[in-house]
């Protein structure tokens, strides 16, 4: 008979929940969670018009079949509904106003004055040669891949950095746009090539959980075979020879078999009393940036012009190294409603119908976090100990979700 274990999962974020999730098919798992609530990144408010009540999603948004194979078919599976959604971007620079929305051609030029604006056209221009470029390296496996970001951007125009690709990582991984140039540029192209951003009819179709990610974090909650404890309080973890000690801060202890930790690198390695070097080492080198961010419906935050919204609304006052993005709401999650919803990173300042504040930490890649990646083989396991996490690949809930499903797949219970 196959041996049953007692299983503790900290951290109930998507990698947390669906390690949890998949692991209870065989085992008793408990789930921790160090905050009130379960869902990390899928975080849903609740908020009310004219006496009706829906989720306005702050977090995780959107997804699609394509690049979240496993996602998607964690849903099918819980039978979460899900719908279409957008994926659109906008510039604008405050200091010089230029402004554009990347959806289309007539979006591009949404300024008149750009149709005589040679800066923009330039930029246009490195776009497509850009495009090109980049999948003639994937494809002949470049070594202009092992290069930064800054290096491989090199021969493009400042415009085409300054107004489009720069901005555009920036806001998908909450990262300044001066740091954006140590991003390794294999990663950087690869990332783009699989979400279809190489191209201008390659662009998949995104999708975003019908009410809210909660619908998504409730039906997995139900599944998990052990306790949910939130307002956790373990704050240490010993390891012994057979077993797992989680000390809680009143010196009590529990007692598993193994032990998950589904939390960013650096808590993962403060919780650990008796950490090795590998995982000293291997996990330090994980870093992290905090972004403020707020629900709101001041439309002072986006471009004048309501045609010039987008899915996602990067905005700069053109010195500015900080992330200045705001989410449209209403296109990404089809919102029936009268207001404007948004949700602003990094711009906490001089809004007003400020509904919620959030803050949320992203992991920031460089070349020696990719380099650690690829070494997490020698600590997963170890100890009894495994580790889950974005941050073992993109960042990105797929992400989350895959080193979970590598985890389950050792106790045979792989989505």
């Amino acid at each position: 008979m196959e041996k049953r274990f007692k299983i503790a999962v900290l951290g109930g974020g998507i990698s947390g929940l669906s390690t949890a999730y998949l692991l209870s098919k065989k085992h008793e798992v408990d789930l921790y969670e160090k905050e009130p609530r379960l869902g990390g990144h899928a975080r849903t408010t609740m908020v009310e018009e004219n006496g009706k009540k829906f989720g306005v999603d702050t977090g995780f948004l959107v997804f699609n079949y394509e690049t979240y194979p496993l996602l998607t078919k964690l849903f099918s599976m819980l039978d979460v509904k899900i719908e279409n959604s957008d994926m659109s971007f906008a510039f604008w620079d405050t200091k010089t106003n230029i402004a554009y929305n990347g959806q289309s051609l007539s979006g591009m030029f949404i300024q008149k004055r750009n149709i005589f604006n040679f800066k923009h056209y330039k930029m246009i221009f490195d776009i497509l040669k850009f495009n090109k470029n980049a999948n003639d390296d994937l494809e002949k496996n470049s070594s202009n891949l092992d290069k930064s970001l800054g290096e491989y951007l090199k021969p493009y125009s400042r415009y085409f950095k300054e107004r489009y690709l720069i901005p555009m990582g920036a806001s998908i991984w909450s990262t300044p746009s001066d740091k954006m140039n140590e991003f390794p540029a294999r990663t950087f192209l690869t990332f783009f090539k699989n979400h279809g951003l190489l191209g201008v009819n390659t662009h998949h179709q995104w999708l975003t959980v019908s009410g809210g990610s909660i619908n998504y974090v409730n039906k997995i909650q139900m599944q998990i075979s052990g306790k949910v404890i939130v307002n956790s309080d373990v704050i240490k973890i010993r390891r012994k020879k057979d077993l797992v000690e989680l000390i809680h801060q009143d010196g009590k202890k529990s007692l598993y078999d193994k032990v998950i930790l589904a939390m960013h690198a650096p808590e993962a390695l403060e919780i650990l009393e008796d950490a090795s070097e590998d995982e000293k080492r291997i996990l330090s080198c994980f870093k992290y940036k905090q972004n403020d961010a707020l629900l709101h419906n001041d439309t002072t935050a986006l471009y004048p012009k309501k045609e010039a919204y987008a899915a996602w609304n990067y905005k700069t006052e053109g010195k500015d190294s900080s992330i200045t993005l705001s989410y449209w709401i209403n296109k990404l999650q089809n919102l029936e409603s009268n207001k404007e919803y948004f949700v602003s990173l990094n711009e906490t300042k001089n809004l007003s119908n400020v509904i919620e504040k959030i803050s949320y930490s992203h992991p920031q890649f460089d070349q020696k976090a990719i380099d650690m990646q690829k070494q997490r083989g020698i600590i997963n396991g170890q100890n009894n100990t495994y580790y889950a996490g974005a941050y073992w690949r993109y960042g990105f809930h797929e992400d989350g979700l895959y080193s979970a499903n590598t985890i389950a797949k050792e106790f045979g219970c792989e989505l």
